[in-house]
């Protein structure tokens, strides 16, 4: 028994000194991580129809550049919940909530995106059964960057 002790030892010091001289040559060589460049947002989309949210009461053209305003017969939550499901059931996806506010008249900001449209949601309490909401869409232009 002892003669088979240093033998066996012995092998395995080969193998594992073998087997880590062999990964140590495959290893390919790390290229820096490239970041990629920020994100450009280009000018609000033109010549797109208002997205018909639901529950809208009275629509307008938005000011101070907003694209479109507009009021809904709902309470704060109930409004959130609905646009964010319809939101979602056209496949815009949530990137950022920001509350604005949490008190007595809260306000959010939410921006959500499809392809490479951005979409930016600000709704706000007007009374206890009324919400306003006002949105634009902004093109997102990306320069080219090559992927590892």
């Amino acid at each position: 028994m002892k003669r088979l002790i240093l033998p066996v030892l012995v092998f395995l010091l080969v193998f594992l000194c073998g087997t880590a001289a062999v990964l140590w040559t495959m290893e390919t060589p790390r290229r820096p991580r490239e970041t990629p460049a920020p994100e450009r947002r280009g000018v609000a989309v033109r010549g797109l129809p208002p997205l018909e949210l639901p529950g809208e009461s009275r629509s307008r053209s938005g000011a101070d550049g907003w694209e479109y305003a507009g009021e809904t017969a709902a309470n704060f939550v109930t409004a959130r919940a609905r646009l964010q499901a319809e939101l979602f059931h056209r496949s815009w996806h949530l990137e950022k909530e920001i509350p604005l506010e949490e008190s007595l008249s809260p306000s959010v900001l939410m921006t959500f995106r499809r392809a490479d449209i951005e979409l930016v949601l600000m709704l706000w309490k007007i009374d206890s059964n009324t919400t306003g909401f006002s949105y634009r869409r902004e093109k997102i232009t990306t320069p080219h960057v090559e992927s590892i």
